[in-house]
């Protein structure tokens, strides 16, 4: 029997940035506000609010102090209001989200009808729209594209949330392209850190019998992740700790691999990994797959 952790587990590096600048802030200040939860975990966001960071749900929530912008982005229309609060503002964007901003920003002024590839309803593609102007349109996948209409003489820029898997980006963009539209600028706007776990997830799953995605279940690239895992193997699940696991599951079982969101820290897949040893009563210790770099 064993276990198998893939190469990239744990916090990402944008979550990891972050998690440590609102514990900064803390230090600093004493509380903070967050304007929605900072990262897609429950765990951390409970860890952080005992510190002293509190969630709201809009800057009207918060009369004074310091805001926390979450790993997410917000958009040019909420930070002018926090501007206009003279409210403190602390932002935590992941980088590669800012990156997709700044092109979504770019695509519009240079006139193209811009595609964003994800979630209409999250909170990183809500803040996209925005910097398109508002000139995008939000779809999920190619039959969200088959469904949009697309005059031949458009110019199209597509992007995509951070977040995405490149096979359902990569099938939006043929669906683009069969509309045949004047012009279409494609940017690759997935995060690498998103596209490698999503790999090596794949790699593991094709040689375990029961594959675990540990993660937020609100979390976007988590159930990405157990999408791209359950297309290859049925005996997946999402987990968000250890009070998760179900020892029917592990009946049978003699290999189980682990992978982790991006927002998910290593002490959360400790004790998943310790627990799933304890249900499968392994003769050895589980150990992170070889040539793992962290």
């Amino acid at each position: 029997m064993s276990i198998r952790l893939t190469k990239k587990v744990g916090f990402c590096f944008g979550v990891k940035r972050a998690v440590e600048m609102a514990e900064e802030v803390l230090k600093k200040e004493g509380e903070a506000h967050s304007l929605g939860s900072i990262i897609h975990n429950t765990q951390v966001v409970k860890d952080l609010s005992r510190k002293g960071l509190k969630v709201i749900d809009s800057i009207d929530d918060a009369a004074s102090g310091c805001i926390v912008i979450s790993s997410h982005g917000i958009s040019p229309h909420v930070a002018d209001k926090i501007s206009k609060r003279s409210l403190k503002l602390v932002d935590t964007t992941c980088p590669f989200v800012s990156n997709a901003q700044r092109k979504a920003r770019s695509l519009s002024s240079a006139g193209y009808k811009v595609i964003i590839v994800g979630d209409v309803n999250h909170p990183e593609v809500k803040a996209l729209v925005d910097f398109a102007r508002q000139k995008a349109y939000v779809v999920k996948d190619a039959l969200g594209i088959k469904r949009l209409r697309i005059n031949p003489r458009e110019r199209i820029g597509v992007l995509s949330q951070t977040t995405q898997s490149m096979d359902n980006f990569i099938a939006s963009v043929g669906a683009i392209i069969e509309k045949k539209p004047k012009e279409l600028k494609i940017v690759n706007t997935i995060c690498k850190d998103a596209e490698e776990r999503q790999g090596a997830a794949q790699k593991i799953t094709r040689k375990v019998d029961l594959m675990l995605i540990v993660g937020g279940k609100n979390s976007a690239n988590t159930k990405r992740l157990f999408d791209v895992c359950k297309k290859i193997l049925s005996k997946s699940y999402l987990v968000e700790t250890e009070a998760d696991l179900r020892s029917s599951w592990f009946k049978m079982v003699r290999a189980v691999g682990i992978t982790s969101g991006a927002s998910t820290p290593d002490w959360i897949v400790r004790r998943v990994a310790g627990e799933v040893k304890k249900k499968m009563n392994p003769t050895r210790k589980f150990q992170r797959k070889e040539g793992c770099k962290r």
